[in-house]
């Protein structure tokens, strides 16, 4: 098999060089074309002729690389090398990344969805979710330079917590075909996949294949519950009801949006449309060891 390896050499806290990453594949049958994540035309490499693409990276390399696919047939494998790898284990890729090359197959695999919002600053694609609020406050203000994988996650939520604390209401409206809502709250989330930040499960039972987005509303008399629950995220599924709509118009005043894991412009608040794009790729599920 023939791959095209996009690979981010500055991923997670101790990040995996090429020549690792390419003896792992090669050791597993499988040829590479190497495309350096950043440094190089994504969307020139991602047009190469292969058998599947590697998204060796966290989520930033995942998202680009789904996002900017044309060829939705070809099959997407993850190498998950980040902090969170929130679409990775959103799609059940888990397990150390030296054993899944192995139990790749072409017929193993799952779909994910890919979304896009017209707003203030253009067109913009993502795959995680869309969100203004606690969330984006959280990401700009948590601890930078963890020692290791566990304490970037811990540094997030503790950053999310202290966020959730002291936030201060805003406005905002949405709309979508079956549902309307307009009133303050803290944090609003329109999410893909049931993950966000540091791997905070906002979105329990979240599908990233079924064509519908989970709207995470946040207001606050919910602000005591959400923090208790923050406090041990892991235990138990997040106590806020989601509303799914595969469109919607949303509107936010005086905050700034956050898609994916960065802000389009932090000067511009307003309306923006949102939906889920005609074409969901293909995310190869490393298959069950024969011994498990």
């Amino acid at each position: 098999m023939r791959a095209l390896l996009v690979h981010n050499d500055n991923a997670g806290t101790d990040p995996e060089p090429r020549a690792a990453i390419e003896a792992v594949l090669h050791a597993a049958g499988i040829e590479t074309l190497y495309c350096a994540h950043g440094e190089e035309n994504l969307a020139e490499f991602l047009r190469t002729p292969c058998d599947f693409i590697v998204a060796a990276g966290g989520d930033g390399t995942v998202a680009d690389v789904v996002s900017a696919l044309e060829d939705t047939d070809c099959p997407i494998a993850i190498l998950a090398l980040g902090g969170s790898n929130n679409i990775a284990h959103a799609l059940g890729v888990e397990d150390d990344w030296r054993d899944v090359p192995k139990r790749w197959s072409p017929d193993a695999w799952t779909r994910l969805d890919r979304c896009e919002a017209d707003g203030p600053w253009g067109c913009k694609r993502f795959v995680e979710a869309l969100g203004s609020g606690v969330l984006t406050d959280a990401v700009d203000d948590a601890e930078e330079e963890p020692d290791n994988a566990a304490e970037k996650q811990a540094n997030g939520r503790a950053a999310f917590r202290a966020a959730l604390a002291d936030a201060q209401s805003f406005h905002c409206a949405i709309e979508t075909e079956s549902w309307s809502w307009s009133g303050d709250c803290l944090m609003v989330e329109v999410m893909n996949i049931p993950y966000a930040g540091s791997r905070l499960a906002l979105a329990h039972g979240s599908e990233p294949g079924d064509g519908l987005f989970d709207i995470v509303l946040v207001t606050i008399e919910q602000r005591a519950d959400l923090i208790a629950w923050a406090e041990r995220p892991d235990d138990r599924p997040c106590p806020v009801t989601t509303h799914k709509a595969a469109t919607l118009r949303m509107t936010v005043e005086d905050r700034p949006f956050r898609v994916d894991d960065r802000s389009p412009n932090e000067h511009l608040a307003g309306t923006v449309d949102i939906r889920i794009r005609p074409s969901s790729v293909k995310i190869l599920v490393p298959r069950e060891n024969d011994d498990d």
